[in-house]
């Protein structure tokens, strides 16, 4: 597996458990959520720019990105 593959995995593992906690879901279902409303295709397609930004404002943008897909939170 490539470093850019590693690398991405961590990066998205360390979001999801980031969502889970502001949101107080299990990490489980943190990342359901994301798939479902394509927050997590948005991290993986965009982890080039996205792992350089705040962590603490990526999740509050992944938050309303998911919501403008149709979740509810």
């Amino acid at each position: 597996m490539s470093e850019k593959t590693l690398n991405t995995i961590g990066f998205v593992a360390m979001i999801v458990a980031l969502f889970a906690k502001k949101h107080h879901f299990s990490e489980p279902v943190a990342f359901h959520y994301l798939r479902q409303y394509g927050g997590a295709s948005l991290l993986v397609n965009h982890y080039g720019y996205l792992h350089t930004q705040d962590y603490d404002q990526l999740v509050d943008d992944l938050s309303d990105y998911c919501r403008h897909q149709g979740g509810t939170l």
